[in-house]
């Protein structure tokens, strides 16, 4: 039973060979969908596609929908399991074996669960942050995600498991990142998603954490209006500990 890695990639030449050279060995296939860059990011991808057989490029036309290009990645996998991953995450070498471990572990025993990532957030190389769940990155490959912005797996009833694999991020470091055009994108793509999906809480939820950086009372009010909403106990507690951090 074999495991693909899945990526969606734009302009990301800064940070795509690291990025690949971090999970070459730790999968079986690795599916990258380029979404429109115009840098030399697919000129990089080409390179390893001709040194390394696993790796497989496809294009998918931008639609404003992280979602629809993470499903559509996840169509072109072959294997069983699927290992997602940004292009500024590293899988740090310590942990590349892991991914096979759990996912031969699963096989043996022919159970299905998704499993949680922790996730490092680094500026300078340093981890400044580290979120040990929250972030499902390893799932059998039948799954598909959900909501246009800050996707996310659905996965039903399967167990979900916390993992000790780490991933190293570093999309929010001030010192490469335009953070304010970045915030300004993720707030205009989770307003246009509220008006499709008004009661959704999780999007409110992350509306209200995005809202954070710019307007903290707006988005206390945006907070109020996800916990209104919000019907899952974990939902909750990921709210009010949203509320927390802007006092």
């Amino acid at each position: 039973m074999g495991v693909s890695a899945a990526l969606i990639v734009k302009d990301s030449e800064r940070c795509m060979a690291r990025c690949l050279d971090s999970i070459l060995d730790a999968v079986d296939e690795v599916i990258v969908v380029d979404t429109g860059s115009s840098d030399r990011t697919i000129a990089i991808i080409e390179s390893y596609q001709n040194k390394h057989d696993h790796v497989k490029l496809f294009q998918f036309d931008w639609i404003d929908d992280f979602s629809a290009a993470r499903n559509y990645s996840l169509s072109k996998v072959t294997n069983d399991w699927v290992f997602v991953v940004d292009s500024d995450d590293v899988l740090p070498e310590q942990d590349q074996p892991k991914v096979r471990e759990l996912v031969n572990k699963m096989s043996k025993t022919n159970e299905q669960a998704v499993f949680d990532i922790v996730y490092d957030n680094t500026i300078d190389g340093v981890i400044t942050e580290s979120i040990p769940n929250g972030y499902v990155r390893l799932f059998p490959a039948g799954l598909r995600y959900e909501d246009k912005i800050h996707e996310q797996i659905s996965f039903g009833n399967l167990k979900r498991i916390q993992s000790d694999i780490h991933l190293l991020h570093d999309g929010y470091d001030f010192n490469i990142i335009d953070l304010k055009e970045k915030k300004k994108r993720n707030l205009n793509m989770l307003i246009e998603s509220l008006k499709e999906d008004n009661e959704n809480a999780r999007l409110w939820l992350h509306l209200g954490r995005e809202m954070s950086v710019v307007d903290k009372e707006k988005a206390r009010r945006y907070l109020d209006i996800a916990e209104t909403k919000a019907k899952s106990a974990e939902l909750i507690k990921w709210i009010r500990h949203s509320k927390e951090d802007l006092k």
